[in-house]
């Protein structure tokens, strides 16, 4: 906002902020609304323990048995575990984004939103962006312990056996699965009047296409 002087005038002059400043002004109040929310703590909380009693009681048989264990199995099982990691970790981001305008009409938040000089590209962008990227943060630390877990537990070893490049397609494709399903329940959020309808479509939605996902990665790593 710009003010001019014109004899004995000032006269203001308003700048709207270009598109992508927009976008990440939505996003990171979405962000900070969204990542210290009780209820999505204690859904990150949840999910860290289910991956490492998931973790513990997949690999312990197989890497402790008597028996020499199979390199090839215990890697693919490895590369599925860090999928399955991944996704539990990032099913925040379907319940952050289901609320971004189904929840904000409950709260009576988004009529002031509509109002402001942002267009709708900047606003649903923006949205998206706010929850992806807590849950992507959410997804690293998961991945993290993941594999601090396996390195204490198991020893380096084990890890070695973790195929790279099957692991790296995973790990590239999570940003893109968690843009993809935020913006599914962005859109489901936009087109139903309660959180709660939007949360339930989208995680339906997105639950059944990351099964997909994983048996895509499961079959691959089969004909590896």
């Amino acid at each position: 906002m710009d003010t001019t002087h014109t004899g004995t005038t000032a006269r203001t002059t308003y700048t709207p902020l270009s598109t992508p400043a927009a976008i990440w002004l939505i996003a990171r109040r979405q962000m900070v609304e969204a990542m210290w929310t009780r209820s999505t703590l204690v859904m990150f909380g949840v999910s860290l323990v289910i991956n490492t009693f998931i973790v513990w009681s997949t690999l312990q048989p197989t890497v402790r048995s008597n028996s020499s264990p199979n390199h090839f199995v215990v890697g693919n099982t490895l590369a599925f575990l860090l999928l399955l990691v991944a996704l539990l970790n990032a099913q925040p981001a379907v319940g952050i984004a289901s609320g971004v305008f189904a929840g904000d009409k409950e709260r009576g938040c988004l009529l002031p939103l509509l109002a402001t000089p942002a267009s709708n590209t900047a606003l649903l962008a923006g949205k998206i962006l706010g929850a992806a990227i807590p849950a992507l943060l959410y997804t690293i630390v998961g991945i993290i312990l993941y594999l601090l877990e396996i390195v204490l537990f198991f020893g380096t070893a084990t890890l070695a056996l973790m195929p790279l490049g099957l692991s790296l397609v995973v790990v590239a494709f999570i940003p893109a699965l968690l843009i993809f399903a935020a913006t599914i329940a962005s859109v489901v959020s936009s087109r139903v009047a309660t959180f709660q309808s939007a949360q339930t479509y989208s995680s339906l939605i997105t639950t059944a296409l990351w099964l997909i996902f994983g048996a895509l990665v499961f079959v691959g790593a089969l004909f590896a």
